[in-house]
């Protein structure tokens, strides 16, 4: 018997012999690089499925079809998608689902060369990844999969469909990421409802925010992550009673929290998890991530901002999806929370106008990513999409919308909630919950316990 350390790189080809459902495709590293790495991707195949009966969660329609394989493709391109997702996965393969989930180049257990060392920069490129899932598809033997896509997944979902129709049974567009003035469109509405208060529930929140930083208490110009983070895990109402602690002289020590583990490395350099220093250049060369920070009051941008100063700038995008969208054939179903200000509703409207008889579902009080705040709605719609019914959920939005969120999402929620009650009521109450969480963040903070150890036989 002998440990593994799992973030421990060299140690990834033990994690790989554990594993029974990764497998590996050799690629180029460029078409002007003949190189090979190795790629993997997950497969999970279902194991005595059934249908079950009763209720939008279990059931399939009437007259569905059969369903064809699914290929998950998360947000990224610094998102990890093998151990993430394993849960979500054999739910899904438990459903009946054949479920593939490609790592996206230069992340996890697809970053290293055959050599061991990091993929160069060279290789990191979005044509190239396009490339990858097609590689996937024909090593899995797969001729046409119904794709779901999140954020950048999405990105790369209508990319495949419009270039390579033949492929792509159908689509799920979550949180769609369409351009790089998408961004733009998320500053706007973060400030229009928190800065500028043109929404009538949110206009006192904006007139209190703008008092306390004109009277120095907080820094406009670094706020916007903030009331970000605090919206899309809480809500209006969670940022309304943050600030009003803070027009009361509290709150100060839940807003640095925030604004603390926003800055925290390990967000975003986690491995396995979320590694983002070889993907940067994809996120920002070539799809102009952080190009619209303009360093004004309640930017969401100014983090991405800085980090995109790293690598070089953004030269215009590879693919104009905005022209290639109504080309697309399969049939689509577009997926929006209507909370959700990191790829708010209106970008995926007119996404929908403009792919050819799309769908569009969105769904009260969820903010961004079904896939990761609310994966029974993602099962749902991948199930329903393999099968060639994902059209018929809009008529079935009451009951998507009562499926409860994910646990994780639940944990946030609560714990942000647990800080601003006990901010509100005592100090010492504040003190003992932020102890405990501290402790429990301990069991599952990958960077406060780097060794997790796994016997092999």
């Amino acid at each position: 018997m002998r440990s593994v350390d799992l973030f421990d790189r060299p140690a990834q080809d033990d994690l790989l012999q554990i594993r029974n459902d990764l497998m590996t495709v050799y690629r180029e590293f460029s078409a002007d690089d003949p190189r090979l790495f190795p790629l993997r991707y997950a497969r999970t195949v279902p194991r005595g499925a059934r249908r079950r009966s009763g209720g939008t969660g279990g059931a399939f329609p009437a007259g569905a079809s059969a369903m064809v394989p699914v290929m998950l493709i998360p947000d990224g391109p610094g998102r990890g998608s093998v151990l993430p997702y394993d849960v979500l996965r054999r739910s899904l393969a438990g459903r009946g689902l054949d479920v593939l989930m490609m790592e996206h180049r230069g992340v996890g257990l697809s970053r290293l060369d055959s050599t061991g060392e990091d993929l160069p920069a060279s290789a990191i490129r979005l044509r190239e990844v396009l490339g990858d899932l097609l590689a996937v598809l024909d090593h899995a033997r797969v001729p046409r999969v119904s794709v779901y896509g999140v954020g950048y997944g999405a990105y790369l979902a209508q990319a495949l469909a419009a270039l390579h129709p033949d492929r792509v049974h159908s689509l799920v567009l979550d949180s769609p990421l369409t351009s790089a003035d998408d961004e733009r469109v998320a500053q706007a509405a973060l400030r229009a409802l928190y800065w500028d208060g043109t929404e009538p529930s949110t206009s006192t929140i904006a007139s209190t925010l703008r008092r306390l930083a004109a009277e120095g208490e907080i820094d406009a110009r670094r706020a916007g992550p903030v009331v970000l983070a605090v919206h899309e895990h809480g809500g209006p109402s969670a940022v309304r009673d943050l600030v009003d602690l803070l027009a009361l002289g509290r709150g100060q020590l839940t807003w640095n929290s925030v604004r603390q583990v926003l800055n925290q490395g390990w967000l975003q350099n986690t491995p396995y998890v979320m590694e983002y220093d070889l993907t940067a250049r994809i996120t920002h060369s070539e799809l102009g991530a952080g190009r619209h920070a303009d360093g004004g009051p309640l930017d969401p941008l100014v983090v991405v901002g800085q980090q995109a100063r790293a690598v070089p700038p953004f030269m215009g995008e590879v693919l104009d999806l905005h022209q290639l969208a109504p080309s697309i054939t399969a049939p689509t179903l577009v997926l929006s929370g209507r909370q959700d200000l990191v790829s708010p509703p209106v970008i995926a409207r007119e996404l929908a106008a403009r792919i050819p008889g799309a769908d569009l579902l969105e769904v009260p009080r969820a903010g961004h990513s079904m896939l990761d705040s609310r994966s029974q709605i993602t099962q749902v719609a991948a199930r329903w999409s393999a099968c060639g019914a994902a059209h018929l959920l809009p008529q079935h939005a009451a009951e998507l919308t009562a499926l409860p969120a994910t646990p994780t999402d639940q944990a946030l929620s609560r714990g942000l909630q647990i800080a601003l009650a006990a901010e509100r009521y005592s100090p010492w109450r504040l003190w003992v919950e932020s102890a405990k969480a501290k402790r429990e963040q301990a069991h599952v903070d990958p960077r406060a316990r780097r060794t997790r150890h796994v016997k092999l036989d």
